[in-house]
């Protein structure tokens, strides 16, 4: 695994200066001052080392748009989908709760795609369910059904930047189809898990989105997500994503499981997929606010 991924994230810059702060403060004895000074220093060294330890200068000849747009093209054609999958939430003391949710998606000619995510388990949120029109570009549509509201309400695209079901999924993250909705530069070549990747940044078009960049590893051999670091609006490390056990269903690439850490707060949220299930046919009245608001 590559330097990058090493470094836990835990220790940042703007923790390094809260820890010169205290240790400058009149409260701390002189040799707990010291202490502090000296763990700050050595620590934001090594931070600054790793965080570029492993980084290689791009390829020459490879634009990051080229590569962004092959691996957007290479998961056209699943026609219809379905998938059943599993969401942990994981606080900051380590305590589990799962979700259960179903998962079914529909290709459009223009690849502007539709997704349906249902809830299933537990009782409390059974049906619950999120529908999303992809847009390209444009601001994309998506509704959030509430069994207790009994009807959808459309969320605004000011609001798509927050907590899916109290998870560290945005709404936005939920979108499958991103490749219209960003800005790509190749920042160079690295290695994760002794496989070599492609290392692009992607900035959003979109002046809503909860980002300021996302910095993505992307496996050379078959251009599939190694991993992922979001950047909030104000340019800190907000989150880190892991995606795990690549593979091919019906020719067409998807993991197995993806994980998501919140650095700021300690939290987590992983998604397994269960059981998936690609070019299938799929019944176009699921995929309207009337079929949202009409559990089956």
């Amino acid at each position: 695994m590559s330097h990058i991924e090493n470094r836990t994230l835990n220790f940042t810059p703007k923790l390094f200066a809260n820890w010169a702060h205290v240790a400058r403060s009149d409260s701390v004895s002189s040799f707990i001052r010291g202490i502090l000074l000296i763990l700050s220093g050595t620590l934001f060294l090594q931070y600054s080392m790793l965080a570029n330890a492993d980084m290689r200068p791009p390829t020459p000849g490879i634009e990051a748009l080229d590569i962004e747009r092959k691996a957007d093209e290479i998961q056209a054609g699943y026609i219809g989908e379905f998938r059943k999958m599993t969401l942990t939430l994981i606080n900051a003391e380590g305590q589990e709760s799962q979700r259960k949710l179903d998962f079914w998606g529909h290709e459009e000619p223009d690849r502007h795609d539709k997704t349906l995510v249902r809830f299933s388990f537990p009782p409390d949120i059974k049906d619950t369910a999120l529908l999303t029109y992809e847009k390209g570009a444009e601001d994309d549509d998506q509704w959030l059904y509430l069994p207790a509201l009994k009807r959808a309400k459309r969320i605004a695209s000011s609001n798509k930047s927050g907590s899916f079901m109290g998870s560290e999924f945005a709404y936005e993250d939920l979108v499958v189809r991103q490749f219209e909705k960003y800005n790509f530069k190749y920042l160079g070549d690295d290695t994760v898990d002794g496989k070599d990747c492609y290392v692009m940044e992607r900035t959003p078009k979109n002046s809503n989105s909860g980002y300021s960049k996302i910095i993505r590893w992307r496996y050379k051999d078959n251009l599939q997500e190694a991993k992922s670091q979001y950047f909030d609006r104000k340019g800190e490390l907000i989150k880190e994503r892991f995606l795990e056990g690549h593979h091919q269903v019906e020719g067409i690439w998807r993991s197995k499981k993806i994980t998501v850490r919140n650095v700021q707060t300690k939290k987590a949220s992983t998604l397994s997929f269960d059981e998936i299930k690609l070019k299938i046919p799929t019944d176009a009245s699921m995929f309207t606010v009337r079929g949202l608001e009409s559990p089956r």
